[in-house]
C-alpha cells in the first residue's frame, strides 16, 4: 500500500493536520488531524510502498514499545488512513 501522494502536514494554530482539498470548482475541504505518532509515520512512510509490519517496526524503533501495541497501533493508523482515503493500493 502507499500514502496518497502531493499532500503535506501543516501546522495550523499549533496542531498538525493533513488538508486535502476538495476537486477543483467542488469545495470539498477535508482535514486529518494527527498526533505526533501518526505525523512520524507518515513523515517516514511518505512515497513508499509499505505494509503494516514497516509501520510497526517504525513505532518500536522510535517509542520503544512491544511489538503487540505496535501492531495494535500500526493497525489503527492504517484503517484510520484508509478510512480517510489516504491508502491508496499499488493498482490505483
Amino acid at each position: 500500500m502507499k500514502l496518497r501522494p502531493n499532500l503535506t502536514i501543516r501546522e495550523i494554530a499549533g496542531e498538525k493536520m493533513l488538508v486535502i482539498n476538495g476537486a477543483a470548482g467542488v469545495d470539498l475541504t477535508k482535514v486529518v488531524m494527527l498526533n505526533s505518532a501518526a505525523e512520524f509515520l507518515w513523515n517516514s512512510l511518505q512515497g513508499k510502498d509499505f505494509q503494516n509490519e514497516c509501520a510497526e517496526d517504525l513505532l518500536i524503533s522510535k517509542y520503544g514499545i512491544t511489538k503487540e501495541q505496535a501492531k495494535t497501533d500500526a493497525g489503527a493508523w492504517i484503517k484510520s488512513m484508509i478510512k480517510a482515503d489516504l491508502i491508496i493500493s499499488p493498482a490505483d
